[in-house]
């Protein structure tokens, strides 16, 4: 056996492990869901399919699944996925880029890494998440400004941000369509919009789309052209997986137009 054999094999059984850990945790965080289901607040009426599209949900997950979230995370979320997911930003000087759904902050490190941002606002609504991406993120604080705001309701003018990139959110969107509009307002005329999520083919075999919202690359091409994006372009994206599966995360892409 070869050593890139090896390593890729060394890489899929690392993926089945986290993806049985997180399902684990899943579990244990649904069940927790499930049990104050009766008691969570009256939200807006919810567009996406899936239990937790639904911002109060979302957040009861989360209280339990971000015990686990840095050490699972980046076996299924690999780096070489987020170094392709932020160099769609492009090249400039001095940008200003918007993560949403920042989570811990893997993504925001990501872009921080590059040498020509100036600033990176990163976005969550669960205040668990945002405790650690603050303890993750010190040593660039002077460059990044973490916040709890909601995705369809952004609290910044119109062209904001000259990018505005969202990694592993859109599933607890309840009106992604709405997001995807707010995130096209805040970004300059020219400026970049970075939307990924879990794909429906994939995430349907295991029939968690039931759980998550899973938006196929159509949808999503869809509501970028419905937000008045061009120039967009969405593919498959992800890990060849022990399950001898890959590609399970939707990556799209578009431009707001210069006129």
């Amino acid at each position: 056996m070869t050593q890139k054999r090896a390593e890729k094999l060394s890489a899929s059984c690392l993926f089945f492990l986290a993806s049985l850990l997180t399902g684990l945790v899943s579990f244990l965080a649904l069940g927790f869901v499930w049990a104050r289901k009766r008691a969570e607040k009256q939200s807006e009426p919810q567009r996406a399919a899936g239990f937790l599209a639904d911002e109060h949900r979302a957040l009861n997950f989360y209280r339990i699944f971000s015990v686990a979230y840095d050490i699972l995370n980046p076996y299924l979320y690999t780096d070489a996925m987020r170094i392709e997911m932020v160099n769609y930003i492009g090249n400039g000087a001095n940008l200003r880029v918007l993560d949403i759904g920042c989570g811990t902050g893997y993504t925001t490190s990501g872009v921080l890494h590059r040498g020509d941002v100036s600033e990176v606002v990163a976005l969550d609504m669960n205040p668990v998440q945002l405790k650690r991406a603050v303890k993750n993120l010190t040593l660039e604080k002077s460059r990044t400004f973490i916040s709890r705001s909601d995705a369809d309701n952004l609290p910044f003018v119109d062209c904001s941000f000259d990018a505005v990139i969202s990694v592993g959110a859109i599933e607890y969107f309840p009106d992604p369509e709405k997001a995807i509009k707010e995130f096209a307002r805040v970004t300059r005329a020219g400026g970049i919009v970075i939307v990924c999520g879990p794909d429906l083919e994939w995430f349907s075999k295991f029939a968690l789309n039931r759980v998550f919202y899973t938006p196929s690359a159509q949808e999503m091409e869809t509501f970028f052209r419905q937000a008045d994006l061009v120039a967009v372009k969405s593919h498959l994206t992800g890990m060849k997986t022990f399950f001898g599966t890959s590609k399970y995360v939707v990556f799209a892409v578009g431009r707001k137009p210069n006129n």
